[in-house]
């Protein structure tokens, strides 16, 4: 069980990401969580930077996606933020119940990506790289961007993680 909480990436942000790397890796599909890993808690809209960021990913040939427990229309609008270049190319689910599997291999199975070609970021270790862990994908934890404007119930949840980080 405990293994299953281990990243196999570690980066201080997703910026830090080495899209080389994946390639090299066999890496196809990128997955992201949104909120404190692509943008701050609860950001209504894609900044510039993350929109400038994805769109050298997706010219270096991977696909993007994004996993969320959120509801659809928090991830709706979110997607719908990115310029028309981007949007059109992103794949999303919403009400994804991470750690569940089931999110993380829909995705996979929209993009034609086996799990073993896909790695999932994000910035929870009981959601995100549990989840992806248990859907055979890379997963690769990021430093949350902001845990000060977080809700107390995921403060809760950072403070169980600590001991396994």
């Amino acid at each position: 069980m405990f293994r299953k909480l281990k990243p196999d990436i570690r980066y201080g942000d997703i910026y830090d990401t080495d899209a080389d790397a994946l390639k090299k890796s066999g890496i196809k599909l990128l997955l992201f969580d949104i909120d404190n890993t692509l943008e701050p808690y609860s950001a209504p809209l894609p900044g510039e930077r993350l929109s400038d960021w994805l769109r050298s990913l997706i010219g270096a040939g991977f696909t993007a996606g994004i996993v969320s427990n959120a509801k659809r229309e928090r991830i709706a609008s979110f997607v719908e933020g990115f310029p028309d270049d981007i949007r059109e190319r992103i794949l999303y689910t919403y009400g994804a119940a991470k750690p569940s599997r089931k999110g993380f291999l829909r995705l996979c199975a929209e993009a034609g990506a086996d799990p073993s070609e896909t790695a999932m970021f994000g910035d929870q270790l009981f959601t995100d790289i549990l989840g992806g862990n248990r859907a055979g994908l890379t997963t690769v934890l990021v430093k949350p961007i902001d845990p000060g404007i977080e809700p107390p119930f995921v403060r809760f949840k950072r403070l169980i993680e600590r001991p396994f980080l």
